[in-house]
């Protein structure tokens, strides 16, 4: 059994159906039980007249079950979806509503959440209930490529961006992932680590349905906790990795790799793979494929893939994130990416200026100016940081990216970050921050005569501080905001 993203329904129904569909923090769901909650949500919906919606569905809540339900019940319904995970504050969220102009929340939390004017649907293990009701709904008629769903990401004002996904592009990246370039197939079980609200995680949630696999959601506290997720992960034989390259290097670190001898890939995105992280996972799980992809939002998820060999080790100190996907295209244009294809995004909710500025039309094709700068090299394309990661210091321009791939470069740093300090917008001072591996020696004045060795005396950083960890976000990246805090000594 699986779901097709064409006909949006469950297909081959008669096999597999005890197969675990769904294993989430709190119950699982077999492919057969996971159709009939999906099928038991779009009926409650039919019946309150909330089948033809207009506006976007939020759903809401932390690695549940019923999160998945309620995502495919509305692809069911083709009612546009948006993902909140409950770490999000309240101002968030009601930012969120205003923007889309939602008018239905499915709540799988236990607590309400009491949004006037919303209608609440509670959707627990064991019931659905409409807790509260408006009667004013916008209706909709069905459009040729209707959005499936809206994620939201930080935008540089301060106001949240809503990126629209439509279902020609998720259709495009479901034929993406269930083609030879990965090799998934139905007996594959993908491990989540990421929010259900960040893009990263449409890896695992739209290719298990693509395929009919499986996929294993694992809570933040879960997450947190190495031996519990190894553990986890060893018990449902879980076999893809999915995370930012941060989160993983944790498990890199671990001899006894036992408990994850299931794992036949690590797939990554997100944030630039550093070198020394795939060596060490190649040589800690020499029978797992290592996978580097790249790709924004606006472009569903990822756009590029390459598998990283010994061969790629070798070769690259700067580790390539491949070939563009089938039906995508990959244009520099004054070294920025930029990506064209069905996979890019319609634009952002409600604002029109910056769809002016970053999405356009190539040869018939939606395209979008990611704001990344790339080379293409031997036929991959080569990341190079993003435009803002670009700052100007004693009139020279600096890449801190290519610092910190210079720091990562060097053996005995399990991770470097490098931030710029600025005064009324004005950079002033450049620092690294470093997670150094176990039984290091090293120190700030060695690290930095091995950076001269490969950069430039004014993209040296003015310190390096040498901390016991790098903080992550709640997206599994680097946190630059908390770190810049670190460094101040004001955490």
């Amino acid at each position: 059994m699986k779901f097709c993203l064409e006909k949006k329904d469950f297909v081959d129904v008669e096999s597999g159906s005890t197969k675990l569909a769904v294993i989430g923090d709190d119950f699982q769901l077999t492919w057969s039980e996971f159709e009939q909650k999906v099928n038991d949500l779009v009926a409650v919906f039919t019946q309150n007249g909330l089948n033809q919606l207009a506006n976007p569905v939020m759903v809401y809540g932390h690695k549940s079950t019923n999160m998945l339900v309620a995502f495919y019940a509305m692809m069911k319904l083709e009612i546009a979806y948006i993902p909140v995970d409950m770490i999000y504050p309240k101002d968030r969220i009601q930012k969120i509503i205003e923007t889309t102009e939602c008018q239905v929340i499915i709540n799988t939390t236990s607590t309400s959440l009491a949004i006037e004017y919303v209608t609440e649907i509670e959707l627990s293990k064991q019931s659905i209930s409409i807790q509260s009701n408006t009667k004013d709904y916008r209706k909709s008629s069905r459009n040729e490529d209707p959005i499936v769903y809206i994620i939201f990401t930080s935008g540089s004002t301060g106001e949240p961006k809503g990126v629209q996904i439509t279902t020609e592009a998720v259709q495009s990246f479901g034929r993406w992932m269930s083609s030879d370039d990965f090799g998934f197939t139905a007996n594959d079980c993908f491990i989540n680590t990421a929010l259900l609200s960040f893009d990263l995680s449409v890896f695992e949630v739209m290719t298990f349905g693509y395929l009919g696999g499986t996929i294993m959601l694992n809570s933040k506290e879960q997450c947190a906790d190495p031996n519990q997720l190894m553990e986890r992960i060893n018990q449902f034989k879980g076999n893809v990795w999915v995370s930012t390259p941060s989160f993983a290097l944790t498990y890199s670190r671990i001899e006894d790799t036992s408990l994850l001898s299931s794992i036949h890939t690590f797939l990554f995105c997100g944030e630039v793979l550093p070198h020394p992280l795939a060596k060490k996972l190649k040589a800690s799980y020499p029978k797992a494929k290592v996978i580097n992809t790249y790709g924004p939002t606006e472009a569903t998820v990822a756009t590029t893939i390459v598998e990283i060999t010994p061969a790629i080790l070798e070769k690259y100190e700067t580790l390539p994130v491949g070939k563009s996907k089938m039906e995508s295209q990959l244009i520099i244009e004054d070294k920025e990416i930029i990506i064209a294809g069905p996979n890019v995004s319609v634009g952002y909710v409600k604002n029109e200026k910056l769809n002016a500025e970053k999405f356009y039309t190539v040869n018939g094709q939606r395209a979008y100016k990611t704001g990344d700068n790339g080379y293409i090299e031997n036929d991959m394309l080569f990341f190079f940081g993003r435009n803002d990661d670009l700052v100007k210091l004693h009139g020279y321009r600096i890449e801190l990216n290519e610092i910190t791939g210079a720091l990562n470069n060097i053996e005995e740093v399990a991770q470097g970050e490098t931030i710029a300090l600025k005064r009324n917008g004005d950079v002033k001072k450049i620092v690294s921050l470093v997670q150094l591996s176990p039984n290091s020696t090293l120190d700030a004045k060695a690290m930095l005569s091995i950076l001269a060795e490969t950069l430039p005396n004014y993209m040296l950083p003015s310190d390096i501080k040498i901390i016991d960890q790098i903080p992550l976000n709640q997206n599994g990246k680097s946190d630059k905001k908390l770190l810049e805090l670190v460094y101040l000594g004001k955490v």
